[in-house]
């Protein structure tokens, strides 16, 4: 791990677990990609992006469920860059 890599996740651990898997596995994997999912989706059923109930429904569901894997997803990487830096400072 360099330094910058670092100092970077040392002051993101400082913040916590909870604000890491809210920020980056909640909101920035989780939103992003159910958003993304809709858009696909849509575009593959060749249906109309018009804003429709059905386009709101699909939407909903990706975001309740992306939202859920971005909790594991925050997790993962949570305890993937904890080893990281765990290990990193074990060789110093």
């Amino acid at each position: 791990m360099k330094e910058t890599r670092k100092d970077r996740w040392k002051k993101t651990r400082e913040k916590g677990k909870v604000k890491y898997i809210i920020f980056h596995g909640m909101l920035g994997w989780g939103i992003p990609t159910a958003i993304l999912f809709t858009l696909i989706t849509t575009y593959m059923d060749h249906k109309s992006l018009i804003l429709n109930q059905e386009l709101f429904k699909l939407l909903l569901i990706s975001t309740v469920t992306f939202l859920v894997f971005g909790i594991l997803f925050g997790l993962w990487t949570w305890h993937w860059m904890e080893r990281l830096y765990n290990k990193n400072n074990k060789q110093i």
